[in-house]
C-alpha cells in the first residue's frame, strides 16, 4: 500500500478536508487507515446506514465511536425506505446525494471512496453487458472531478491482506455473498475465471479504462470547440450540422454536466430518444425523464430541466417583482426604450399595477398593431411552452394588459418624448437567456 500512501501525500496537503465514504466493510476501513497516515488531514467520516441488516445500527455506532476516538467529524444518514424497482441503483443515488451535500457543507477537496481494482472489472463488464456510452465503458475513474478513488490499483485480496497485517477491524456484510444482486454474480462467477487466466487482470482493466477515458476527454474538448452546448441548453441549429456520432456525444456531454448538480438516470435508449426529439420537425416537444426531469425542444433550443414549473400567480406590484425568470422594478430614470422598459401615465391607467401569469383568453391591444392574442404573441416570439407559464404579464387593476416584458408593449406604454410618471425596468435572469 506504499504506492497509495505516496500518491495521497502528493495529492493532499496539510489541513485539506476530505469526505471519506466509510461503510465499515474491509475496503473502506482499509481506506480510512491509509487516510489517517496523511499528516494533518481533516477527515469527515461519512457513513450511510441502509437499514437492510439488523447489524447496520451496530456498525453505525462503532464508526461513530471510532470517529470520536480518532478526532474525526462523523456524519451519517439512515435510509429507511426504498422503492421496489432497483435497490442497488436507488441506494447508490441516495448515497451520492449525501456525499455531495457533505462536500459542499465542509468545502472539501475530495470525496474519497474505497473502490478497488475488482470493482473496476465488475463495473466495466456489467456496462458492456447492458450497453453504455464511451465514458460509461471506461468504468470507474481514478480521479473524476471531486471524486478520488486511491485504491483503484489494488485488488480485494491485497486489501484483505493489509487489514490482517495491521489488525484492522471491519464488518462483513453477508448480502455481498448473495447472488440476487447483479454485481455479486459477476464477482463470484466471472471474476475468479478472469483472475485464473491472469492474476494481474485488474491492471489490464485499469489500463483499458485509462485509454477510454483519454479518448473520451479528447472528444469532449473537440465538442467544446464547436460551441454547440451553451450555458444550459443545446443550440439546435449548430447541433443539426454535426455528424451523428458527434451529436450523440454532445447529448451525453450535456447530460453529464447536468448530473453534476441534479441526479437522474439516463440510459442509452434515452440518448436515442433525445436525438429523435431534436431532429423532429415539430417546434415544441416534451419528453419526461426519470427523477422529475423533462427534456424539451423549443424552437432552436434543447434543454433538460426540472419539471416543476410554478402554478398560476398574481400579485400587486409594489416597486419590485421577482420570479424564477424575471426581475421587474420601478426606476426613476432609464435611457433605454426597448421592450424591457415600459413608461406609463398614471392618469390613463387604473392603479395599482398587477403582475400575474398568463391566462387562456388573454388579449393585448398592442402598440401600433391593434388587438392580439397573448398566446399568438408567444408563438410568434418562439417562447417555450413552459416558459409561458412563468412569463410575467403586467396589467392595471381593471385587468387591462399593459405590457409583456421583453416582448410586447400595449398602446398605454409611452415613448420617452410623451408624458409619463411611472417607469418599469425588467431584466430576464441569466439562466434563461
Amino acid at each position: 500500500m506504499k504506492e497509495v500512501i505516496d500518491t495521497l501525500n502528493n495529492i493532499l496537503k496539510a489541513k485539506d478536508t476530505v469526505i471519506a465514504c466509510i461503510s465499515g466493510g474491509p475496503d473502506s476501513m482499509c481506506l480510512l487507515s491509509l487516510l489517517e497516515k496523511i499528516k494533518d488531514l481533516n477527515i469527515v467520516l461519512a457513513h450511510v446506514n441502509h437499514k437492510v441488516r439488523k447489524e447496520s445500527d451496530d456498525e453505525e455506532k462503532y464508526l461513530k465511536q471510532y470517529a470520536s476516538k480518532h478526532d474525526m467529524i462523523f456524519e451519517t444518514i439512515a435510509i429507511a425506505e426504498y422503492s421496489k424497482d432497483n435497490f442497488e441503483a436507488e441506494a447508490r443515488k441516495k448515497r451520492y446525494a449525501f456525499f455531495n451535500s457533505l462536500y459542499d457543507k465542509y468545502h472539501a477537496k475530495y470525496i474519497i471512496t474505497a473502490h478497488h481494482g475488482d470493482d473496476l472489472i465488475e463495473t466495466i463488464l456489467m456496462r458492456i453487458s447492458r450497453g453504455s456510452t464511451l465514458s460509461g465503458y471506461a468504468g470507474i475513474i481514478y480521479e473524476d472531478g471531486k471524486y478520488l478513488r486511491p485504491l483503484l490499483h489494488m485488488t480485494k485480496d491485497e486489501i484483505i491482506e493489509y487489514n490482517k497485517k495491521h489488525n484492522i477491524k471491519y464488518f462483513d456484510d453477508y448480502t455481498n455473498r448473495e447472488d440476487i444482486h447483479t454485481r455479486n454474480r459477476y464477482r463470484h462467477k466471472i471474476l475468479p475465471l478472469l483472475k485464473k487466466e491472469n492474476p494481474k487482470i485488474h491492471e489490464k482493466f485499469f489500463a483499458f479504462s485509462e485509454e477510454l477515458n483519454a479518448y473520451n476527454n479528447f472528444i469532449n474538448k473537440y465538442i467544446e470547440s464547436l460551441n454547440i452546448i451553451k450555458d444550459n441548453y443545446i443550440d439546435i441549429d449548430k447541433f443539426i450540422k454535426a455528424d451523428e456520432f458527434i451529436q450523440k456525444r454532445v447529448i451525453e456531454l450535456y447530460i453529464s454536466r447536468i448530473q453534476r448538480t441534479r441526479q437522474f438516470e439516463v440510459s442509452k435508449k434515452t440518448v436515442q430518444d433525445i436525438l429523435r426529439i431534436i431532429k423532429n420537425n415539430k417546434s415544441n416537444i416534451k419528453y419526461f425523464l426519470k427523477d422529475g426531469q423533462v427534456a424539451k425542444k423549443s424552437y432552436h433550443k434543447f434543454i433538460i430541466d426540472n419539471n416543476n414549473y410554478s402554478d398560476e400567480y398574481e400579485e400587486v406590484f409594489s416597486h419590485y417583482f421577482q420570479n424564477d425568470m424575471f426581475k421587474i422594478e420601478e426606476v426613476s430614470d432609464i435611457k433605454t426604450n426597448d421592450n424591457y422598459v415600459a413608461r406609463f401615465n398614471s392618469q390613463e391607467i387604473t392603479l395599482p399595477l398587477i403582475i400575474r401569469s398568463k391566462r387562456t383568453k388573454d388579449v393585448i391591444e398592442a402598440k401600433n398593431l391593434g388587438h392580439k392574442k397573448v398566446k399568438d404573441i408567444f408563438i410568434d416570439s418562439k417562447i417555450d411552452i413552459d416558459e409561458r407559464k412563468l412569463w410575467p404579464i403586467v396589467t392595471d387593476s381593471k385587468g387591462i394588459i399593459l405590457w409583456i416584458p421583453g416582448i410586447k408593449k400595449s398602446k398605454f406604454v409611452k415613448d420617452k418624448r410623451e408624458k409619463y410618471d411611472i417607469i418599469l425596468s425588467s431584466e430576464r435572469k441569466s439562466g434563461n437567456e
